[in-house]
């Protein structure tokens, strides 16, 4: 399968899927936290909001580079799929805290009053399984 369709398939998930694993990390600590995100396919990045005094927020400040996964549920062995992934984070601040809040928002209308900082997690390597596609199928990317 060539390039440009593995990331069509990963993008397609990433738009289906709405709850990813975080896994944050210090010098003597690990952290995972399941947040809601919104995905924005130009950029290969996943906006989720979250505070900066939580155990996971924390972390990040002090070590942005993060992992984690998606996964839906399904019961089903052939149709399975699921993304791992590596990237950095930061939390967004002006026009682009604007923009990516609205468009979590129109995806999670009940974040509408919340006041929590939004982040921009930036996607550097995917690891997606697809089972759909064959059993142990892989497809790859890498920013």
């Amino acid at each position: 399968m060539d390039s440009n369709k593995e990331i069509l398939i990963i993008r397609q998930y990433l738009v289906r899927q709405h709850v990813f694993t975080l896994c944050t990390s210090s010098a003597q600590d690990l952290w995972c936290a399941n947040c809601f995100y919104a995905f924005d396919a130009d950029s290969m990045a996943l906006w989720f909001m979250t505070e900066t005094d939580t155990r996971h927020g924390k972390m990040m400040q002090n070590n942005p580079v993060v992992a984690g996964t998606i996964a839906g549920q399904t019961r089903n062995i052939a149709q399975i799929k699921g993304i791992q992934f590596r990237g950095d984070v930061m939390p967004l601040s002006g026009e682009a805290a604007t923009l990516a809040r609205a468009r979590y928002c129109r995806r999670f209308p009940v974040a509408l009053s919340a006041k929590s900082p939004i982040w921009q997690l930036n996607l550097n390597e995917i690891k997606m399984v697809n089972n759909t596609l064959g059993f142990g199928k892989k497809l790859h990317w890498q920013r």
